[in-house]
């Protein structure tokens, strides 16, 4: 093969052959890794759609014209559409830029499109999210809401880990406080047989929710709850108090824990005759839920038979088809152990629903925004149930820049564009719909991947990548299109390298960016007032992956680099500790320079030491400052309201620093009771409230 049809073909599939890195310079794809990412975008090409005909779906806008890949002798043609609401549509088609295109359609949804004898579906999809301001319409203050990590969460009894019970308690006591929203970790499910995997960026299935943040008080009163546990025996009841008391998640421990007790009241109370909801949720899950809770039953058979049984794609032959007659006579055999991953689910989302139910009941206009991981582990569930729909053999990740000589791979893998278009857009949809279930708001994680992803051959260096493009104007409208079905907005992980056209386009989309403190800044190096904040993004002190305002203040995050041995390379500790030194002199300076006049402007004092109690000051300045943001929504993050120091999350590590494992100090139904955290509040509010 030469050089030439090796570009076509990279090209054809969507693989950039350039890529520039963070200090601008271009480098260029090998061949090599070209022949490598195509032998696995090619493996998951359909067959050709025949001459003519067009693709699964079709994703137009409301009140536009939709322009159809056919040829443009087909304009002039007839067409027949049937809405969803059964309404029927005839007509012929005219030809726009060269192609045959439908006249506007202004109902928006999916569609039956018949031109000739070919069948589609047409998606017409709003012109935009719905926006903060409409969802919140009636109110005079500003939106503003709370970030929380569902996990870390304490209520009595709960084992170690939090669940969506303390979510509800959570946003009930935020709600009191004015809070319109609360962002709240992934909740994707997990893998029941690997409790040591709980990052809730990596999950098996985005379609499914994790088991372990289940309450069973949901369904079960509090004295059948109590009774299963006392019935576990002496040794559990004690081993539960040991986990709800420790500072950290031990996962581990806590996981085992947590099944033992859903499976007793499974066993006990739901098995011989399961409820008619459970039996209804079943109904409703349809094929998709039985193939998770499938899954779910073959992983952990397999998982006690060698180290290979972790992984689907090393198991029999026969067992990692989800259809085959092998598979189905242990679905017979296990039938048992398959519906209780079944009533786990069920479990969950009624848990999540009572929490979004009660956030809304309780005053909140947005209701809880869920977080949407931006793949999937390719050895969980999601991939085996949809093999063709996955980028198999494929990882993705990031190229490499300073702060990651090599690149990262995150473990994950991602849709197959080529899959989409054969499917409609099947998996993109489904996900979705999962993410925007029960809850007034999505976060997208890592939104340039509706635009392209860094995709590296497996068993490759995060080097050997390349970008891989996705089609992100059908993409971007079909999240608009959910949205709009959800009644919910829409927030995309931006931060990083974003370009200025995908942001643009994203706006227009009604997809909102993230404003964060500590980016906010214009290249000088001066913090940006909040009043020039973006008005499409949402403002915040902090992410999970980013230090605390306190942590940021006292440089815990440069400690922790130091001791793990991840600075940056060719800086040595004291040169960062001398730039965040001159980072902290130009925030205080921007805190008391914005400060409004009823706070004497400009006279907040000396800088504050980076110690506790200075980090304790800059903490309130920054709640007010970040409230002060133009932009629609704030959420501020629990632990910058609690003045925490430290952060959920130090990407880049794999060990050494206690990711996602961290819980919060104290009880959900009383941890913002505290003087300093209700000063707090107090700033957050005058900040939205002020114009």
């Amino acid at each position: 093969m030469n050089n030439r049809t090796l570009v076509e073909r990279a090209r054809h599939a969507g693989l950039s052959l350039r890529w520039r890195d963070a200090a601008g310079e271009m480098h260029r794809v090998s061949n090599e890794s070209l022949r490598r990412l195509l032998a696995v975008l090619e493996g998951h090409a359909p067959p050709p759609r025949p001459r003519g005909a067009l693709p699964a779906m079709v994703v137009g806008v409301a009140g536009q014209a939709t322009v159809l890949p056919l040829p443009p002798a087909d304009a002039g043609g007839r067409f027949r559409l049937v809405l969803e609401n059964g309404a029927e549509i005839e007509g012929n088609l005219r030809l726009m830029r060269g192609h045959p295109a439908l006249p506007p359609v202004g109902v928006c949804g999916y569609h039956r499109l018949e031109v000739g004898d070919t069948p589609a579906t047409l998606a017409i999809a709003p012109p935009s999210c719905p926006r903060v301001s409409r969802i919140c319409a009636g109110g005079s203050v500003r939106a503003w809401g709370l970030g929380a990590q569902v996990y870390g969460l304490r209520m009595a009894g709960d084992g170690g880990i939090g669940h969506f019970g303390a979510v509800e308690t959570l946003a009930r006591t935020a709600a009191a406080r004015g809070a319109d929203a609360l962002a709240i970790s992934p909740a994707h499910a997990m893998f029941a047989a690997r409790p040591g995997q709980y990052s809730p960026y990596s999950p098996s299935s985005r379609l499914f929710l994790n088991g372990l943040l289940a309450d069973p008080h949901a369904v079960f009163d509090a004295a059948t709850v109590q009774a299963a546990v006392v019935r576990e025996g002496a040794d559990y009841v004690d081993t539960l108090r040991q986990l709800e008391d420790a500072p950290l998640i031990d996962w581990a421990r806590a996981s085992t824990c947590r099944y033992r007790l859903l499976r007793r009241l499974y066993d006990e109370r739901i098995a011989a005759s399961p409820p008619q909801a459970m039996r209804d949720f079943r109904a409703a899950g349809g094929r998709a839920l039985e193939q998770h809770a499938l899954f779910e039953a073959l992983h952990a058979y397999f998982s006690t038979r060698g180290e290979r049984g972790g992984d689907w794609r090393r198991w029999p032959v026969p067992m990692r088809q989800p259809d085959s007659p092998e598979v189905a006579r242990f679905a017979q055999e296990f039938a048992h152990d398959v519906t209780f991953h079944v009533f786990v689910q069920w479990l969950a989302a009624t848990s999540l629903a009572r929490a979004c139910a009660g956030a809304r009941s309780a005053g909140m206009r947005i209701g809880l925004i869920k977080d949407m991981a931006v793949g999937v582990d390719p050895t969980g569930s999601e991939c085996w149930a949809r093999q063709s729909e996955f980028l198999l053999g494929a990882g993705i990740g990031a190229p490499p820049d300073a702060l990651s000589p090599l690149g990262q791979d995150w473990g994950l893998t991602t849709f197959s564009p080529a899959g989409l278009r054969a499917t409609g857009y099947r998996a993109f949809i489904d996900t979705l719909r999962a993410g925007f279930a029960h809850g007034g708001g999505l976060r997208i994680d890592h939104v340039m991947a509706l635009e392209r992803l860094w995709i590296i051959p497996q068993g490759g260096a995060s080097a050997e990548g390349s970008y891989l493009s996705f089609p992100v104007r059908d993409l971007m409208r079909l999240v608009a299109l959910e949205a709009m079905r959800a009644d919910a907005m829409v927030i995309g992980e931006d931060l990083g390298t974003v370009t200025t056209a995908f942001r643009k386009a994203a706006g227009a989309h009604g997809i909102m960016g993230m404003n964060v403190l500590f980016f906010e800044r214009t290249p000088q190096g001066v913090f940006k007032p909040p009043a020039t904040w973006s008005p499409q993004a949402t403002a915040m002190t902090t992410t999970h992956d980013l230090p605390t305002v306190a942590g940021w203040w006292q440089g815990t995050d440069i400690a922790w680099r130091e001791k793990l041995h991840q600075l940056p390379v060719g800086l040595d500790p004291n040169t960062v500790r001398d730039e965040r030194e001159n980072d902290r002199t130009a925030l205080w300076s921007a805190l008391m320079d914005d400060r409004p006049a009823s706070a004497a402007r400009g006279r907040g004092g000396e800088k504050p030491p980076p110690d506790p109690t200075g980090a304790a000051r800059v903490v309130e300045e920054a709640i007010g400052f970040v409230g002060r943001a133009a932009c629609p929504l704030a959420l501020m993050a629990v632990e910058d309201m609690l003045g925490l120091a430290e952060q959920p999350n130090l990407p880049g590590t794999t060990s050494g620093h206690p990711n996602w494992q961290r819980r919060y100090p104290g009880m959900t139904a009383t941890l913002l009771s505290g003087h300093d955290t209700r000063r707090r509040f107090n700033r957050l509010r005058a900040g939205r409230a002020h114009e």
